[in-house]
């Protein structure tokens, strides 16, 4: 392996990133994709690095792109890959004539710019698994990472460590001091209130969905559904911090601009939540997702295992026999992942799964 990738190797040690250390020494000696041409779509940081290494080490023919809609690609990781010898392609209308066995996708846009891959994809986002699943016709086989708890350590744990310190970055404010309204309860929402109730802030989410309301109830937080409309304006008021994390497009437009000013606004959705009431200026970070103001995004302790996992999509996919259309992890994987990485960091795998949606939760089509 190029001794550019293997410095981050050293900076992302196997104390914080076991999975990926475990797949890099094992498809190293195995190689198990040698000759499978993929083009990796994930959002590219310093590392994400250590995801394209284990693909390097299986011996597969990787490109490597970037999500541009939604996040830059880190300058230090642009040039690791160019002095590994790894190609990036920065436009994707570039890649047009090209073909390619797998797609490590990220919001579907792969397929959206591309057309179909050889083989299949390996979907990483909530917003990819519903545009995927969106479709009348999928005339290949697309497996989704999404419902898994693996992919929820990132989401909900990674979540809370990372909002609160792109906050403090970005405005100079401790976000423990304020009072926070959130708006969507799935995921990543989940893990904004997560952190709130374990720094004992003052939190209110709004969701849509019945059923999201009441697990939050379930969790000891106060919600509220948007057509309550004299409640949420209270809600605004009270707020200092205010948080999008949806899913979906535009959707705070619909609100009284009024009701917002003067307050902490932040996306955390892959789309502009926020809309054309709002200007880059009225929310952080241009209205891109917060965290992606930080050297990592995701601490890497969380984000490791989906890493793991999306790499791992493509084994199963090349071993198995699936069908055109969508497929979930095997929960038996999921779960294994979720207990080793229990064992790694020394958490209570109970405790964790309190926060996690179940699969239950995701056929109730939750954000």
């Amino acid at each position: 392996m190029h001794q550019e990738l293997l410095k981050y190797l050293e900076m992302y040690h196997p104390q914080i990133a076991p999975f990926m250390h475990l797949q890099i020494n094992e498809w190293g000696k195995n190689r198990p994709l040698e000759g499978v041409k993929i083009l990796h779509h994930v959002p590219l940081v310093p590392n994400t690095l250590l995801k394209i290494a284990a693909l390097v080490a299986a011996n597969a023919e990787v490109t490597v792109t970037n999500p541009a809609s939604f996040c830059q690609a880190h300058p230090d990781a642009i040039t690791c890959l160019h002095k590994s010898g790894i190609p990036y392609v920065e436009n994707l209308d570039l890649l047009r004539d090209e073909t390619f066995d797998v797609y490590l996708d990220c919001g579907g846009q792969l397929y959206q710019s591309l057309g179909r891959p050889l083989r299949g994809a390996i979907e990483l986002t909530g917003s990819g698994d519903q545009y995927y699943r969106s479709l009348k016709t999928l005339d290949f086989p697309v497996i989704s990472i999404d419902h898994t708890m693996t992919k929820q350590l990132e989401t909900v744990f990674g979540c809370a460590e990372s909002s609160h310190q792109a906050i403090q970055k970005l405005t100079g404010v401790d976000p423990t001091n304020k009072n926070w309204l959130i708006f969507g309860f799935g995921k990543i929402g989940r893990g904004l209130a997560y952190f709130c109730v374990e720094h004992q802030v003052p939190v209110t989410v709004v969701d849509s969905s019945v059923h999201q309301c009441d697990l939050a109830s379930n969790l000891g937080i106060e919600s509220i559904r948007p057509e309550e409309h004299d409640k949420l304006e209270k809600a605004v008021a009270k707020a200092d911090i205010i948080l999008t994390a949806t899913g979906g497009k535009n959707i705070m437009s619909k609100y009284p601009r009024a009701w917002f000013d003067g307050k902490i606004l932040g996306n955390l959705g892959l789309h502009d939540e926020f809309g054309p009431n709002f200007t880059s200026q009225d929310v952080l970070y241009d209205k891109k997702p917060i965290n992606f103001c930080l050297y990592d995004p995701t601490p890497m302790i969380f984000i490791d295992p989906e890493f793991y996992l999306h790499n791992l999509g493509c084994l199963l996919l090349l071993q198995g026999n699936f069908p055109r259309g969508m497929h979930d992890i095997p929960e038996d994987i999921d779960s294994s992942i979720i207990k080793d990485w229990c064992q790694y960091h020394r958490r209570s795998e109970k405790s964790i799964r309190r926060w996690f949606l179940t699969s239950q939760d995701f056929s109730l089509k939750t954000n």
